[in-house]
């Protein structure tokens, strides 16, 4: 069912503490049940293995604490274009997972219990509707609390994911925990398709299946894109993807050829290029 009434933009927010509260207890849980030949194993990151990749979730928390919390942010280069910022950002990790290699694990998980606990705490006193981060894969500069926690969320959770994915352990599938994922990566679906030339009054419908049934629209009206929720059935085109491929597409973690292999299209073959080339991460 499609309704002109739900355009999703910064007054419809996405709730995550609750799932955020879930994922952090799993990844504790899936942590110390780690046996020591699991620290080592490769990940879909070629330079790193699990404990890099826990370090790097780590670094996340202790980041975002001492900024929220503790009002402290060294200083930053500027930067001319995204490029430049994801650069940074990708060196920034390499060095802090690199200076972590001579910590245990043990470690590790001590000091992930508690940064990410305060981390909640912080976001949970937070407005969620006043000015905070902008979400960069989506094209803001500044953005609404609300989305900027559902960002950090999107993190914990496909980084976790690929821990689980190194590791043979079971996803993070259930609907509580894929619905805010896939829903908050969606509302960058408007800027990937920025690019995208089309008539006023073109529909293009998105929905994932298997393990969860989502859908948007994106309608084009006044030479740019919106989302909606729901499936238009006047839709021109109508693209489906599994959910437990699409968070692969939108993470790189899954390659564009690869990634069409698994999408169904009727309508404007065209429309499909902007879906699988969005990365909704710094990356």
């Amino acid at each position: 069912m499609f309704s002109t009434e739900t355009r999703l933009d910064h007054t419809v927010p996405i709730s995550v503490i609750e799932p955020f509260h879930v994922i952090n207890k799993a990844l504790l849980d899936l942590l110390r049940d780690l046996a020591p030949v699991d620290w080592t194993r490769p990940t879909i990151h070629k330079d790193r293995n699990v404990k890099d990749l826990t370090a790097h979730l780590l670094h996340g928390s202790i980041r975002r604490v001492s900024s929220l919390r503790d009002s402290y942010r060294s200083p930053m280069p500027s930067f001319s274009g995204i490029e430049e910022l994801v650069a940074f950002i990708q060196q920034d990790n390499r060095e802090f997972m690199m200076g972590m290699r001579r910590v245990s694990p043990q470690v590790l998980i001590e000091l992930i219990e508690i940064y990410d606990k305060v981390l909640i705490s912080l976001f949970e006193g937070m407005d969620a509707n006043a000015d905070g981060l902008g979400v960069a894969w989506a094209g803001e500069t500044v953005s609404r609390n609300w989305f900027d926690i559902a960002r950090e969320y999107t993190e914990k959770w496909h980084h976790q994911q690929q821990l689980r994915d190194a590791t043979e352990r079971p996803p993070l599938y259930a609907p509580l925990l894929l619905t805010p994922l896939l829903e908050t990566f969606a509302r960058g679906l408007p800027f990937a398709y920025r690019k995208f030339e089309a008539h006023d009054g073109v529909f293009v419908s998105i929905s994932t299946t298997d393990p969860v049934t989502l859908g948007w629209t994106l309608k084009r009206e006044r030479g740019t894109w919106s989302l909606w929720s729901g499936i238009n059935p006047a839709a021109q085109t109508s693209i489906i993807v599994p959910a437990h491929i699409i968070w692969r597409i939108w993470t790189k973690s899954l390659l564009s050829d690869e990634a069409r292999q698994h999408v169904q299209v009727v309508g404007d073959m065209n429309a499909v290029a902007p879906l699988i080339q969005f990365v909704a991460i710094m990356a």
